[in-house]
């Protein structure tokens, strides 16, 4: 995905992190005792990161030290003055580390385009995680000068919190309490371990099996050019698009929460099949949860106090959105597209969601994927020539055809990765394992292992061929 200048570590879905970096991390986990565990877990999130790039270990270690030491500053001064000075203290010095390292070009690209000047780059890339690991301290500095739970008392645990690997590739966000009893004091089971497993085979297979995928098909039917698509080709290429977007982050998530599973923790869910969102609003609450979450409770909240002021509520929620594309990565086609969903939000706050109340919920189902599917051409290209292109060929224009002989071409050769996108798209699948689940009979428990026994060890091995024979 262009746009994300990340200097990745490890991918989930690559055979160094599968086959060699897993079983050791795992093997030692599982051998050491209780407490050593989260030193096992600190040295193996080091390692995890440092394979990328060492340096880019150093603004992680830091970060964390900074505010384990200013957590315990405002505990002891409680809600004096100069609590809220080591609070503000935190919050500037995390910030300061993620624009240097994260955003400062992209500012210094912004200004020199727009003003003519020729600022000299930092030169940096973005570190892995750098995003995420800098929220979830944030929040724990603002929780702690809230009063809401007591500073952490030992370095290792809050270092192993901070640079806990398995969910700082995208997520979700993990606050400081919903793990901090499991750092202290956890031992993995067999039957956490077993469900980890599962989850960690279908986020592979979203990895490896739809995005990755989708994303070669995407770059053939770039490669081809608007001006000869099909409109059946073109809407073809907005849900790979679409496929390699979510699937990457859905896929990281759900291996987030599987090996967190595997080590006695039990992270929250990242994403609640968006694609069968009615109202643009009801995909902001099944996307990115934990940010939008963060975002919220730790940003728009603060700052709109409880105001009835229309205007200011319109204001603060642009900006939320504007800064929730941000996040994705130092482009400016992140921050439109988080415009393009945030202004739609609006709208619908303000009368749309009404009118979309007492329509039939496939309209509602339509006008959703089409706000989305637009969003995604703000990601996909670079300028609005391009997108206008695009846009013609979507509906048809010039008197193209609805469907050519390519289309049919792509969409049987990348069936498995459409049926699997589409599949996994829709809420039936996870239903039907509860339902098999909840079911008292001896069929319905019968069913339940057995899917349990297929599923993961068929998308375990099909990844694996996969990546094997594409030479990762």
């Amino acid at each position: 995905m262009e746009g994300l200048r990340l200097v990745f570590a490890m991918e989930f879905g690559s055979v160094i992190f599968l086959l060699r970096f897993l079983p050791i991390f795992f093997i030692c986990y599982y051998l050491v005792p209780g407490r050593m565990k989260n030193f096992i877990l600190l040295l193996g999130s080091l390692c995890f990161y440092a394979w990328g790039k060492p340096l880019y270990v150093l603004p992680m270690v830091v970060s964390a030290g900074s505010d384990f030491f200013h957590g315990i500053m405002i505990e002891k001064y409680g809600k004096k003055g100069t609590a809220k000075v080591f609070a503000v203290s935190a919050t500037l010095f995390d910030l300061a580390l993620l624009f240097v390292f994260g955003y400062a070009d992209f500012f210094i690209d912004t200004i020199n385009l727009f003003w003519g000047a020729n600022w000299a780059k930092f030169g940096f890339s973005m570190p892995f995680g750098i995003t995420i690991y800098t929220l979830q301290s944030l929040s724990y500095v603002f929780d702690v000068y809230r009063g809401k739970y007591p500073a952490a008392r030992n370095l290792l645990d809050y270092a192993a919190y901070v640079t806990m690997f398995p969910q700082l590739s995208a997520g979700p966000i993990v606050r400081f309490p919903d793990v901090k009893d499991s750092l202290q004091l956890r031992k993995p089971n067999l039957r956490q371990s077993s469900y980890g497993a599962k989850r960690v085979c279908v986020g592979l297979a979203k990895i490896v099996l739809i995005s990755d995928a989708a994303g070669r098909l995407w770059e053939t039917i770039l490669g081809i050019g608007a001006a000869n698509l099909s409109a059946a080709t073109a809407w073809l290429g907005v849900f790979t698009y679409a496929f390699q977007v979510y699937y990457r982050f859905s896929g990281c998530a759900d291996v987030a929460i599987g090996l967190g599973a595997c080590m006695g923790f039990a992270f929250p869910e990242n994403f609640d099949h968006p694609f069968v969102a009615t109202s643009i609003r009801d995909f902001v609450k099944r996307w990115n949860l934990s940010l939008t979450k963060w975002m919220k409770e730790y940003f728009y909240g603060p700052l709109a106090g409880g105001s009835k002021n229309p205007f200011l509520q319109i204001f603060l929620l642009m900006v939320t959105f504007g800064l929730i594309g941000l996040w994705y990565g130092p482009d400016w086609t992140f921050v439109l597209w988080g415009l393009w969903i945030g202004l739609f939000y609006v709208v619908e706050k303000l009368f749309l969601g009404k009118i979309l109340a007492v329509l039939p919920r496939v309209v509602g189902w339509c006008y959703a994927m089409l706000v989305v599917s637009a969003g995604w051409l703000l990601l996909a290209m670079n300028d609005a020539e391009n997108i206008l292109a695009y846009l013609r060929a979507l509906i048809g224009a010039d008197g193209r055809r609805i469907a050519d002989q390519r289309f049919f071409f792509l969409a049987l050769e990348n069936l498995p990765m459409l049926v699997l996108g589409f599949f996994f798209a829709h809420p039936l699948f996870s239903s039907l394992l509860k339902k098999l689940d909840a079911g008292r009979s001896g069929a319905s428990i019968a069913a339940t292992r057995l899917l349990e026994k297929i599923y993961p060890p068929v998308f375990l091995l099909a990844s694996l061929v996969y990546l094997v024979g594409r030479g990762w």
